[in-house]
């Protein structure tokens, strides 16, 4: 069984459509040097039948990708202190900065203002789906395979400098604010199973998370100098 180093995490899946093996193919690890598989994934040919029948838009493929990235965001939310955050997520001078917004608000446009103005300075960790989980007393953000329809995202992680709620403006603004303030957003940014017990670990890990990890909303328009804003505020300036 092909094994992934996804989260610093090994796991165990064979895909049955080529979509989601072309995926996953840059976080394959040999077998001899995999070590122990902390999660295995299946996923049924019925399940595939249930997710279509859930979704007129999905192929077959598509149904499986969607099934495996739900099953790993579960294990990881189950076990390993981890949970998927729905963001643009870079990682700039060796810290992790994220950026969640509902979908067409424009965080993709914003870290591409990021890569613009630091330039090679700037790694994209995930454009779309990173995961956020906590290792030896620190949150990371992880790259995913799964990174969105432009397909930006790099193997990697870095310790979460702040977390952003974009919204758009006119003027350029960054607030710091509690959790509770926004916890709208901050659930319909993560995978959220109907299970009572998911739903209290999700809540202790994000109120875990931002007890050190400051949180901003910011508003931002589509000029370079949000990004100084943002920045700023997140590191005193």
């Amino acid at each position: 069984m092909p094994i992934y180093r996804i989260a610093d995490l090994n796991v165990e899946v064979n895909p049955k459509f080529k979509i989601c093996r072309k995926r996953l193919e840059s976080y394959a690890v040999k077998s001899n040097e995999s070590g122990k598989t902390d999660i295995a994934i299946s996923v049924s040919d019925d399940e595939i039948r249930e997710r279509l029948r859930l979704s007129d838009n999905l192929s077959e493929q598509g149904a499986e990708d969607v099934l495996i990235l739900s099953k790993f965001c579960n294990a990881v939310l189950d076990g390993f202190d981890g949970f998927f955050f729905h963001s643009s997520c870079l990682e700039l001078d060796g810290e992790g900065y994220v950026f969640s917004a509902v979908s067409g608000t424009g965080k993709s446009t914003h870290t591409a203002l990021w890569r613009r103005h630091f330039g090679n300075r700037v790694t994209m960790i995930n454009d779309d789906k990173p995961v956020i989980r906590k290792c030896d007393g620190k949150f990371y953000a992880y790259g995913t395979p799964w990174m969105g329809k432009a397909d930006i995202g790099t193997n990697t992680k870095a310790p979460v400098k702040a977390v952003y709620i974009l919204q758009r403006s006119e003027e350029n603004t960054a607030v710091r604010v509690l959790p509770s303030q926004v916890m709208k957003q901050l659930l319909e940014a993560t995978v959220i199973d109907v299970e009572r017990s998911r739903m209290e670990k999700l809540l202790e890990l994000l109120d875990e998370f931002f007890k050190d990890t400051p949180l901003f909303l910011l508003g931002c328009n589509m000029d370079e100098s949000a990004v100084m804003t943002a920045y700023n505020a997140a590191n005193g300036g």
